[in-house]
């Protein structure tokens, strides 16, 4: 008996062997009849191809060359260290003829563990209002964990999409590559569909070429862990070249961007009420400690009602991320400072000739210390702005608005001029005022900055500014590429070298590679080698200070704006992340007796939400909140207010 059960189990495991890591082929001249498993018996059809359920460890192989018209829709996953593959066998590429159909090209829905390789995607067909088309497509529309996703090496090029709509093909889903959650909304007055989350993890983009395409290049929305976009190129985008969603410690390097945002704008743009117009070539939103860096963006576009055309752009929700190491020439502004960001970096980048909005800030300057610092910003003709946006309304407090910029050299030459405005009103109408000065201490804004050439309204208020030419080798002869860029090194008689301000964590290398702890910081992007050391040693416990000035007003950041007293699990302050350990603190408030109830933080067990234990109706007080690490201490109010109506869709 023993014997027969150990026949069964090794037959079973060798029919299970046999069920995967088999290679199928796909040619024209095949047969659908046929077993696909080699050149000879080749498959002829896409539709074959959606057919089956593959295996962990299977490969499609399009022949090389050949054109298959259809939309490819891969059915089963593969499995850690056995991803399915689709790619192509013989010469050339396999091209996937999409033509006027809705939807992707090739699509991976609910599935995991796949990587599409050395494809061509192609659509050929002119625009069509109401048909939104994609390349290729990862889509999760239901609960659950996805992995491991890779698109790599491939060519998509002539899809002309939807730019205006929120359908499931248009707007920001009219995409070359496109990764994305859409799970289904629920019903007017129905529960949602799903009660687990959906995740996905370890995707990476990378080596694609993308043309002519509209209205998006690369789009990944809600993968979490994992996620690179790296060394792609693309070129006459109708909106955004990239824009990634939701990475924690995401990466997003060495990507080419030219001629995006060409279309995203236009006044007459056929489309519906959901058309968004404002587009950037290169963006995060919704990310922590995501990093950007060694990107070029060239020649972005800008319609009459994009309010953007920005080369970066730090978006809602980005936590602690940099962008560094980036070029930007002949685009509508280096960076967007959004709304609601904490403690992003903009350093050693260089920008030449963008124009309008060099740098808008729409964020708040206090509280959450986003830094730009060692850029380098090139203009010869025309102006450009540091723009504060005051909002459509006009009614943004300048005091209030802002970041902080150290160390940059400013030069302006042949007819280019610098200016600090604030701007208000939509975009088509947007008026910006010169005159408006912020009632703030100097050196609130700029400090310690190097200032050459014209500046239309005056410089900034910079108390520590250094107004000579830095001397740079060869300024404005930036071509295409990384490698153009050593016109901006500085000489050796430069009076940038050594006079720089010591920020502290400010990175290893300049943009050139050249280390920073060599010697006192230098203006700009470029750090003179070999130009001595600090005697003091004192950088390290600046270091720190800066840690935990950061870690306090982190702590801070993490607190919600309002408590709902109506909660349906009773009030309680819901944090964006748990509190460390070192955050020490009390929560008061006045309790029904009309005296004061404390919660110790230090002894809460629970560090990411705190139920507060009201018994009476707390609305029209409010919640006092004392935080410390033992160094800083912030002490500040939340309101209590009834939960608002939700919006139904």
């Amino acid at each position: 008996m023993k014997k027969l059960l150990l026949t069964i189990q090794i037959l079973t495991l060798a029919l299970a062997a046999s069920a995967q890591d088999k290679t199928y082929y796909v040619s024209p001249d095949g047969n659908d009849a046929a077993s696909g498993l080699s050149i000879k018996s080749a498959w002829k059809t896409i539709d074959k191809v959606n057919s089956v359920v593959f295996q962990p460890g299977d490969k499609i192989l399009f022949e090389g060359g050949r054109t298959f018209c259809g939309q490819i829709k891969l059915q089963g996953s593969g499995e850690e260290g056995k991803p399915c593959v689709i790619s192509g066998y013989g010469e050339g590429r396999p091209i996937i003829n999409l033509g006027d159909a809705e939807g992707a090209a090739i699509l991976m829905e609910n599935v995991s563990h796949w990587e599409v390789i050395g494809m061509e995607v192609v659509s050929y067909e002119p625009y069509r209002i109401g048909t939104g088309r994609q390349g290729i497509v990862v889509r999760m529309s239901r609960e659950g964990t996805f992995d491991h996703f890779v698109i790599k090496d491939n060519y998509v090029h002539d899809i002309w999409g939807q730019l205006g709509g929120n359908g499931l093909y248009m707007g920001y889903n009219s995409s070359a590559i496109l990764v994305h959650t859409a799970r289904p909304r629920p019903a007017p007055g129905q529960a949602p569909v799903f009660s687990a989350p959906t995740v996905m993890n370890d995707v990476l983009i990378e080596g694609n070429r993308i043309e002519r395409v509209d209205k998006c290049g690369i789009v990944c929305r809600g993968a979490r862990n994992n996620v690179v976009v790296r060394k792609n190129y693309m070129d006459n985008l109708g909106g955004d070249g990239i824009f990634v969603n939701g990475p924690y410690r995401g990466l997003i390097e060495y990507n080419e961007i030219h001629r995006s945002c060409m279309r995203s704008g236009t006044p007459d743009l056929p489309g519906d009420e959901h058309w968004w117009p404002h587009v950037a070539a290169c963006w995060i939103q919704n990310t922590e400690e995501t990093i950007m860096q060694f990107n070029e963006v060239y020649d972005t576009g800008r319609n009459l009602y994009n309010g953007d055309g920005f080369a970066y752009d730090f978006d809602f929700n980005c936590k602690r991320c940099i962008a560094q190491y980036n070029y930007s020439k002949n685009n509508y502004g280096l960076m967007l400072l959004m709304y609601n960001i904490f403690e992003n970096v903009t350093r050693y980048n260089i920008s030449e000739n963008d124009h309008t909005h060099l740098v808008q800030m729409q964020g708040p300057l206090v509280g959450d210390g986003n830094l730009v610092y060692n850029n380098v910003f090139y203009i010869d003709y025309g102006m450009a702005d540091l723009d504060f946006f005051l909002g459509d309304g006009g009614d943004g407090d300048p005091d209030l608005l802002g970041a902080k910029f150290y160390n940059n050299i400013f030069y302006a030459t042949g007819q280019g001029r610098f200016r600090t405005a604030y701007s208000s009103g939509p975009t088509q109408t947007r008026k910006y005022d010169e005159t408006i000065k912020p009632n703030l201490p100097a050196g609130s804004i700029f400090l310690h900055n190097c200032y050459f050439g014209p500046w239309n309204n005056g410089l900034p208020d910079d108390p520590e500014a250094l107004v000579a030419d830095p001397k740079f080798v060869a300024p404005g002869t930036g071509g295409t590429g990384l490698g153009t860029l050593g016109g901006y090194r500085l000489r050796p008689d430069s009076p940038c070298i050594n006079t720089g301000m010591y920020v502290p964590n400010a990175g290893k290398s300049d943009f050139f590679g050249n280390v920073l702890e060599d010697g006192h910081p230098d203006f700009g992007a470029f750090e003179q080698p070999g130009s001595g050391v600090f005697a003091d040693g004192t950088e390290a416990a600046k270091d720190e200070t800066a840690r935990q000035a950061s870690q306090i007003a982190w702590t801070k950041w993490m607190f919600p704006a309002v408590i709902y007293s109506d909660s349906p699990n009773g009030p309680a302050i819901n944090l964006r992340e748990p509190l460390e350990p070192e955050i020490k603190g009390t929560l008061t408030w006045e309790g029904g007796n009309g005296k004061p109830v404390v919660v110790d933080l230090s002894k809460v067990k629970d560090r990411s939400r705190i139920a507060l234990p009201i018994k009476t109706d707390p609305n029209g007080t409010k919640l006092k909140v004392s935080i410390n690490n033992g160094r800083f201490s912030e002490n500040w109010e939340i309101p209590f207010a009834p939960m608002p109506q939700r919006r139904r869709f």
